[in-house]
């Protein structure tokens, strides 16, 4: 039984009215991929009643929660009203490994994120990460360092996330004549795996926080590329590893503001040989922009007070570090390789 409704005619104010609930939308979606149904619905269609008692939730609820669902395509509601299976769109929320939606939807599923989001208010007047106001004054680097579970959500969905983009640029940049790779803010080794599966010529750092490390270890070990990494732990504010042929850092620089970036920009520098190339790998906004690209820059000022950039923003800040640009690949519509050397 389908109750998906087509909306397409329908005139500004329900169409408003439909915006307007889409927060609730989005919620009802988070509380069902916490409570793992999509994976429970994989095995097979299930009745409320076997649902609730899997998930141990109350039944009558869970049955308007997946009705509600059902509505606009997320479970399948059968004849008897009392059935559901997987729809197209649960399916898409099977907790499988490096399944960025799902990945998305638990770390858009914490409460911490979601009071982020109910601040964006603060954001909007001031600039500023909403983040630390709705969190009791705990900011989100705090949080994801101080919170296993935190770190765990936050790093899964950024690390699902790299991996297709990370294999773009392994395979978009031209590699040849590299020996030797840092990544600076390498989280969990997606961009490095990357590189080193493409080009088993080169050897590679990540350089990341301590915290990080034992995650991205484990993430390295699963890839075939023993013996070509190492993993450092430190702080790009204060010294990164000197002498490689290659630096990147990849999505990192949006959470900062422009003096911020500027002063990791001058770190990576220093660390650089006179024949040394640094990769700026961000995301871009511009007037072609679509509403994916925008919402996310809004999630860096919500979470963090950062923003994505035009690219000619980049080549600025990158000139202002003593950096020289060379040139600029695109790796896919909003990914762009500026590539830069020491001026």
């Amino acid at each position: 039984m389908n109750e998906h409704v087509d909306t397409a005619d329908k005139g500004p104010n329900k169409q408003m009215v439909e915006l307007l609930q889409g927060a609730w939308r989005a919620r009802a979606i988070h509380v069902a991929t916490e409570l793992g149904l999509p994976d429970l619905l994989e095995r097979g269609e299930r009745t409320v009643a076997e649902l609730a008692e899997l998930t141990g939730t109350h039944a009558r609820t869970l049955g308007r929660l997946l009705r509600a669902l059902s509505t606009f395509g997320v479970f399948q509601r059968h004849a008897d009203g009392h059935t559901y299976s997987q729809s197209p769109l649960s399916a898409v929320l099977v907790s499988e490994p490096g399944n960025a939606e799902s990945t998305d939807a638990r770390f858009m599923a914490a409460n911490w994120h979601w009071a982020a989001w109910g601040d964006l208010l603060h954001s909007v007047r001031t600039g500023d990460s909403s983040f630390e106001v709705a969190n009791h004054g705990v900011s989100f680097w705090e949080l994801t360092k101080s919170d296993p579970e935190a770190k765990e959500r936050f790093n899964e969905a950024m690390n699902a996330v790299s991996r297709e983009e990370s294999t773009g640029v392994a395979r978009t940049y031209d590699f040849s004549g590299v020996r030797t790779v840092v990544d600076v803010a390498g989280g969990l080794g997606s961009l490095l795996a990357a590189i080193l599966t493409e080009h088993p010529e080169v050897f590679g750092t990540i350089f990341e926080r301590p915290e990080i490390v034992p995650l991205a270890q484990a993430r390295l070990e699963a890839a075939d590329v023993a013996g070509r990494y190492e993993i450092v732990a430190g702080d790009f504010f204060e010294q990164v590893p000197a002498g490689a042929d290659l630096y990147t850092i990849k999505r990192a620089l949006h959470d900062w503001d422009d003096d911020t970036i500027v002063r990791i920009l001058e770190q990576i520098k220093e660390a650089m040989r006179p024949d040394s190339v640094l990769l700026i790998i961000e995301g871009v906004v511009d007037e072609e922009s679509d509403q994916e690209a925008l919402f996310r820059g809004l999630l860096l000022t919500v979470l963090v007070g950062g923003q994505d950039r035009p690219e000619s923003d980049y080549r600025a800040l990158a000139e202002r570090a003593g950096l020289r640009v060379v040139r600029t690949v695109p790796v896919s519509d909003d990914l762009r390789i500026v590539e830069t050397r020491r001026d």
